[in-house]
């Protein structure tokens, strides 16, 4: 699709469309609270939009941890869930990722058990009991790569 763009968010105007579709997606949608889809490390992560034409339809953010990079907040407005945007903006954010921080090899999440299909077709493997968060069952998945020489 060549009406399709990716990038990382440049202003506050950007921020505010990641917000408003993660409030469609967790907090309308899904009946996360607020307070617990809107944190700290919104400050800390590096997010992204997708765009179709000009709209913005999906976002995700990652964040450098102790652990390695966690990718979250992974969402798609509902009209345009059946276009693959998840898969193509968790590409992205692994690359630009992997370029950011090149000695990482280690990616990591917390997947609604629901969307596990999806981070398995990535290469992600579940690892550790089920766990609630926000009241919905995650797992927890990683992806390891194998480090450049």
């Amino acid at each position: 699709m060549s009406g399709i763009t990716i990038r990382e968010i440049a202003s506050q105007a950007d921020l505010d469309l990641v917000f408003h579709i993660r409030t469609e997606v967790f907090v309308l949608e899904q009946k996360c609270l607020p307070s617990e889809e809107f944190d700290e490390l919104d400050a800390q992560a590096r997010h992204f939009l997708l765009f179709e034409e000009e709209k913005a339809v999906a976002t995700g953010r990652f964040r450098k941890t102790e652990k390695g990079i966690k990718i979250e907040r992974i969402a798609t407005l509902q009209a345009h869930r059946a276009n693959a945007y998840a898969t193509q903006i968790i590409q992205y954010l692994m690359r630009v990722a992997e370029q950011a921080f090149p000695e990482n090899d280690h990616f990591y999440l917390h997947a609604q058990v629901d969307v596990m299909p999806l981070y398995k077709s990535l290469g992600f493997v579940a690892y550790g009991p089920t766990f609630l968060e926000a009241d919905i069952v995650h797992q927890a998945m990683e992806l390891k790569r194998a480090k450049n020489d």
